[in-house]
């Protein structure tokens, strides 16, 4: 058994950092005054809910690439909060056409194997291949470093896939927030 070294002011003490404060989180987020970061709490922890994109009930998020068409995937904070340690991503491969709605992927953790569901349709463009290396990037920046896939989506229908998926206060809702 490990024993965690403990400091006598009775903070944690980590081997790499040296001592830790506790991290106060309070049961209700304060009032924020921009919608862009808005974060909500659920069941006493923080979860990031970025206004700025757009969720499906299967709890991946999509954001637009500055290159027409093409959308980027990930999982949810909230997400990866529930599923806990993720230790394995399986991606779609580029070239790959995926449909919105059925199983493109998985994701494993230490709790359980999940299936990843397509939000949109389109053909994949790229995949974040650092996953295979860092699962972990999707718990630790689940917005950032941790993105899934790329998918190249017809003009035509862009506006209408995206506006299918829910903005982020309907997310919070869908999620208890």
């Amino acid at each position: 058994m490990t024993t965690r070294p403990q400091n006598p002011d009775g903070f944690a003490v980590s081997l790499a950092l040296g001592p830790i404060p506790g991290i106060y989180v309070p049961l209700r987020p304060p009032r924020q005054t921009s919608a862009r970061d808005q974060h909500v709490s659920i069941g006493g922890t923080m979860t990031d809910i970025p206004a700025s994109l757009r969720y499906s009930n299967d709890h991946l998020w999509t954001r637009s690439s500055t290159d027409a068409g093409v959308v980027r995937v990930g999982v949810t904070d909230f997400a990866q909060q529930s599923l806990g340690d993720v230790v394995d991503v399986t991606l779609p491969n580029p070239g790959d056409t995926i449909k919105a709605g059925e199983a493109c992927g998985e994701i494993e953790s230490v709790k359980s194997v999940s299936d990843l569901i397509a939000p949109i349709t389109g053909t994949v463009r790229t995949r974040n291949d650092h996953l295979a290396d860092s699962p972990d990037l999707v718990n630790s920046d689940p917005y950032g470093q941790g993105w899934m896939f790329e998918v190249e989506i017809d003009q035509a229908t862009l506006d209408g896939q995206l506006s299918a998926l829910m903005d982020a206060s309907a997310y919070g809702t869908l999620v208890g927030a």
